[in-house]
């Protein structure tokens, strides 16, 4: 709820109320439509949920005339117990597992609590003002938080060990979810790998997608305790234990015939306990990678006959380098190296993009004839993507101008809002040489206050 701003200072000043000045306290509310500006645009307190009872102690003649100014405002809400973050107001950090508050949620609980939240978009004191200081400190502020990493020449690595629950920190089940259960006191993720389901995904964002230009691995610990191919009647070929990344918007959206060889932006590592074809005979247990592009064309390569062992700890890591094209993979078992394979990817097979790791349960009706019935559990798992293209952004003397390191092969924009939900671009794109590029919002208008953020993309 917010006060009204007042439409006629004379008359409102006639009447004992001072609309530029709060009804409680008395000092300045620094409101936008009770100044001289010529720019009548939004003022703070239209972005604020005031609350009811701090509007229940206005004097009933100031009532829809004066706003109440910040200070108050902060003094009751910190009184109020904060607001539970919804499940897009924040995210877990890659590599420390630190809970982050994103700006929407601290845009909504309404004030800075001086703890240094990485994307406070409040002033740490009061607004006394309207002026450029107020400007430069909301939008450095803002800027400094969108720079995910100083830019260098290491990876991102993010790793998972499951010692504590996956779900508040990012993953996500669909399908048949009770294929998925965190184990507690292993501290490990428990699989069912039981293929009379639909295609079950136990998915996490990758730090940043990654594409075929890019250099980028996964490994992990597998560990089965029952594997059986042809387990259902009339399905006595075998499917697969997999593991790797997707594009899971695509994979939500599409129902992948993937038991036939058929699907979209996916790279995971596959391994088949023995099975058999009608007409052709038994399958030797085979462990795989495979590799699909944007459109759908396939690549693998396989090695058998390769038996994982239950009961024993598997370490497996797959590997892309975009120069020369490959996807490596070895696992080994006791320090020892059980199997490799190669995918040499030639000029013609395309690109693809992928945005999630994830354990994989793929309906075996899209399949010939195959199934699986197989439990085990993974753990230990280490993901490395390129470095952020975003790092640390630096805010101009003139306040409308940003400088970054643009990676090269990624194209760069600014951004500006008044309100941190709707944006506008205001420069670019504009492509990374892997110098210092410099982004301005050339705009001529006059703004109380502006936020800014760079965005990348390919």
């Amino acid at each position: 709820m917010t006060p009204l701003p007042p439409k006629d200072p004379d008359r409102l000043m006639g009447c004992g109320v001072d609309p530029a000045r709060c009804p409680l306290c008395g000092h300045a509310n620094d409101c936008q439509r009770a100044s001289c500006d010529a720019y009548k645009g939004l003022c703070w307190c239209e972005r604020v949920n005031f609350p009811d009872e701090l509007l229940g102690r206005l004097p009933e003649e100031a009532q829809g005339r004066a706003c109440v100014c910040r200070a108050c405002v902060v003094e009751a809400l910190k009184a109020r117990p904060d607001p539970q973050p919804t499940a897009d107001e924040y995210y877990w950090e890659p590599g420390t597992g630190r809970m982050v508050l994103t700006g929407k949620y601290l845009l909504r609980r309404g004030y800075c609590c001086g703890h240094g939240c990485r994307h406070c978009p409040w002033p740490r004191e009061p607004r006394t003002g309207t002026g450029a200081t107020t400007s430069a400190l909301l939008i450095g502020g803002l800027l400094w938080a969108l720079g995910l990493a100083e830019p260098s020449a290491h990876a991102d690595t993010w790793r998972e060990d499951f010692a504590q629950d996956p779900i508040p920190r990012g993953w996500r089940a669909s399908g048949e979810t009770n294929r998925f259960t965190w184990n507690a006191s292993e501290g490990r993720m428990d699989v069912a790998w039981d293929t009379a389901c639909p295609h079950s995904f136990f998915a996490h964002p990758l730090p940043q997608p990654v594409s075929e230009t890019d250099d980028f691995s996964l490994a992990f610990d597998l560990n089965l305790t029952t594997a059986q191919g042809g387990a259902h009647a009339g399905r006595p070929g075998a499917m697969q234990v997999a593991v790797g990344f997707l594009n899971l918007p695509r994979a939500m959206a599409n129902r992948y015939l993937r038991g036939a060889g058929k699907a979209f932006e996916v790279l995971e590592f596959n391994w088949f306990p023995e099975g058999f074809i009608p007409g052709y005979g038994t399958v030797e247990p085979t462990l795989s990678t495979i590799t699909y592009d944007a459109n759908g064309k396939v690549l693998a390569d396989f090695a058998f006959p390769i038996t994982l062992e239950t009961g024993r700890t598997h370490r497996v890591r797959v590997r892309h380098d975009a120069t020369p094209r490959q996807v490596l993979t070895e696992v080994e078992v006791e320090g020892q190296v059980l199997a490799t394979t190669r995918i040499a990817i030639p000029t013609g097979f395309g690109g693809f993009r992928l945005d999630t790791i994830a354990l994989m349960v793929w309906d075996e009706r899209t399949s010939f004839g195959d199934s699986l019935s197989a439990t085990g559990w993974v753990d230990n798992i280490e993901v490395v993507v390129p470095n952020a293209p975003v790092g640390t952004i630096t805010l101009l003397p003139s306040q409308r101008e940003v400088e970054i390191l643009a990676l090269a092969g990624w194209n760069y924009r600014l951004e500006a809002s008044l309100d941190l939900l709707e944006w506008q671009t205001v420069d670019g794109p504009r492509p990374g040489t892997g110098e210092i590029l410099r982004l301005a919002d050339t705009r001529k208008a006059q703004f109380p206050q502006q936020f800014y953020r760079v965005q990348a993309g390919r």
